[in-house]
């Protein structure tokens, strides 16, 4: 027979266990509620700084664009689609010229005044020949522009005459050929008709203050003369070269010439005395510098030796050299405006490199600061697991 206290101990027993589990069963669950909240708390935490950093990488691409400078911007997209050149071609073919003499002739271009025209030559089969250019203006006067004096060749790639002109009207170019055999000849006339002449030599910011530009046609010994008003105490540049090439001579004393400036008060500045004019691409310059106010007389004689010769010229403003102070009358100086001086004194003026640099440092700061933080809190957030 069983004791019956025995049995009351054991049934304690057993109910004491049975509470201990259901006390631990709770505790599980509760911990494993909590571990999972603060799992997730740790995923939105997450997700809360990666809307930062994607947010805050958007502000700094946001001020990068606002600060780069939007005229540079605009000029790359309104050229990027132009075309740049504006030449144009009267002629641009290949022809066959015959042995042993053969011409070719073009009549009636109509050319502009003071533009540059090129006539490009080339051989294209392998022969040899001598070739003469000739242009007629519209008074029928005759440039000799190209003469060779040995046979050119393939070889020797492309020949570029330069012309530029005096007057306006039709014109007409004569090609002549003189060979052995039978041979193809490239024949190319362009211009652009931007390219004036001297133009491309001279400095845009002297083309705006020009106060005279001129290309006039010479023959031997003739005498232009030009009146132009000038201030007193001013440096002005003065520009002249040869625009028309000449054929079959040498550079030496093939253009020679005379030039005077006479100021207001009859008193004469020879510049140049028989000073031989250079190649067509080359220009003479000379500064000079006003005394007196008034009309100015500019004299200019050319001596060469062909028939007729196309110069260029041109006097800009350059700057002022004195205060035109006599040293009796001394000009008083103008009052300052007093605001003017305190607007100038507490301006502050940022460049808009600086803006960009500083935004983009703030920006670089701001991300590093914000992966610390991401950082930590996942440091923080993995101690919490159990062990």
């Amino acid at each position: 027979m069983k004791n019956p206290t025995n049995k009351r101990i054991f049934g304690r027993i057993s109910l004491a266990l049975l509470v201990l589990s259901s006390i631990n069963v709770q505790k599980w669950k509760s911990s494993s509620r909590n571990l999972k909240n603060c799992r997730c708390t740790v995923i939105n935490s997450r997700k809360k700084w990666i809307y930062i950093v994607a947010i805050t990488i958007g502000l700094v691409l946001f001020g990068v664009a606002s600060t780069y400078p939007r005229v540079g911007l605009g000029k790359v997209e309104q050229t990027a689609g132009l075309n740049t050149s504006s030449e144009q071609n009267l002629v641009d073919k290949v022809f066959t010229f015959l042995a042993p003499n053969d011409t070719l002739r073009f009549d009636d271009f109509y050319l502009s005044k003071s533009i540059n025209y090129y006539v490009l030559l080339e051989i294209v089969t392998p022969h040899n020949c001598e070739i003469n250019v000739s242009i007629i203006d519209p008074v029928l006067d005759v440039y000799e522009v190209f003469q060779t004096e040995v046979n050119i060749s393939q070889n020797d790639d492309w020949f570029e005459i330069p012309f530029g002109t005096a007057v306006e009207g039709n014109y007409s170019f004569i090609i002549s050929v003189a060979c052995e055999l039978n041979l193809n000849l490239h024949v190319k006339i362009s211009f652009d008709s931007a390219d004036k002449c001297l133009y491309d030599m001279i400095s845009p910011q002297f083309l705006e203050t020009m106060k005279l530009y001129q290309v006039n046609k010479f023959t031997n010994g003739m005498v232009v003369e030009h009146n132009i008003d000038l201030r007193t105490d001013v440096s002005y540049k003065f520009y002249l070269g040869r625009v028309s090439a000449i054929g079959g001579l040498t550079v030496e004393d093939q253009v020679r010439v005379f030039y005077d400036v006479i100021d207001d008060e009859d008193v004469v500045f020879t510049i140049y005395q028989n000073k031989t004019v250079g190649s067509v691409g080359t220009m003479m310059h000379f500064d000079f510098g006003t005394a007196v106010e008034g009309i100015y007389s500019v004299k200019i004689q050319i001596y060469c030796q062909v028939d007729v010769v196309n110069i260029a010229y041109a006097i800009s403003e350059d700057y002022q050299i004195s205060t035109v102070n006599n040293g009796t009358d001394p000009d008083p100086d103008p009052d300052p405006d007093p605001q003017t001086n305190e607007t100038l004194s507490g301006y502050f003026y940022v460049p808009a490199e600086w803006t960009l640099g500083f935004g983009i440092v703030a920006g670089v700061v701001l991300g590093i600061l914000t992966i610390f933080g991401v950082l930590k809190r996942r440091d923080d957030s993995v101690s919490l697991k159990p062990n």
